[in-house]
C-alpha cells in the first residue's frame, strides 16, 4: 500500500486497513470465545458481537469503494495478539469459569477496536467527508453499546450462584 506516509490521507487510508483487519479477525476470536462460553446469554451476545463485526467489516470495504481505494489489509498486530491472548486464557481457565474469561476478553477485543475507529472517525470528521464520518460514528456507538451489554452481562455472572459455586469448589 504505501511504504512511508507522507500525507494525513495515506496514514488515515493505511489505519482504514488496519480497521477493517481487526474487524475480520475479531469475527474469528469472537467465535472462539463463543465456542467456550458456558451460559447461553454469553453465548448468544458472542454471536452478536461477531454479526456486528461482519457489519463493520462490510461498511469500511464501501468506505474503500468510496474513497475509490482498494481493500487493503495490513498487518493488525494488536487483533492477532487478542486473538493469541484469548486462546491461552480459555486453555487455562476451568469449565465452570469459561464466562470469566470469554466476558473480558471480548471486552478487550472491542476496546481495541474503538480505540481504532474513534480516530478514523475523527479525522472524517474534520478532514474528508460528513458521510464517512457518519457512517464511523455509527460503528463507534455500536461498539459502545455492546461494551456497555458485556459490562452488564460480566456483573450478571460475577453475581450468579453458579459462579459464585464453581469459584468455592476451585479454591477448595
Amino acid at each position: 500500500m504505501f511504504e512511508y506516509f507522507t500525507e494525513a490521507h495515506e496514514l488515515f487510508v493505511y489505519r482504514l486497513g488496519i480497521a477493517r483487519g481487526t474487524s475480520r479477525r475479531a469475527i474469528v476470536t469472537l467465535g472462539t470465545l463463543e465456542q467456550h462460553a458456558q451460559r447461553r446469554e454469553v453465548n448468544a451476545l458472542m454471536r452478536d458481537l461477531q454479526e456486528e463485526a461482519r457489519v463493520h467489516a462490510a461498511v469500511l470495504e464501501d468506505l474503500f469503494a468510496d474513497l475509490e481505494r482498494n481493500v487493503a489489509v495490513p498487518p493488525g498486530h494488536l487483533a492477532d495478539g487478542l486473538d493469541h491472548e484469548a486462546h491461552m486464557m480459555l486453555r487455562k481457565t476451568d469449565e465452570p469459569l469459561k464466562d470469566l474469561a470469554v466476558l473480558p476478553l471480548a471486552l478487550e477485543a472491542l476496546y481495541a477496536a474503538i480505540a481504532i475507529y474513534e480516530p478514523l472517525a475523527l479525522y472524517a470528521r474534520e478532514w474528508l467527508d460528513e458521510g464517512i464520518a457518519n457512517r464511523l460514528e455509527g460503528i463507534v456507538v455500536e461498539q459502545l453499546s455492546s461494551r456497555n451489554r458485556i459490562l452488564d452481562l460480566i456483573r450478571k455472572v460475577f453475581a450468579s450462584n453458579e459462579t459464585v459455586q464453581a469459584t468455592i469448589e476451585t479454591t477448595e
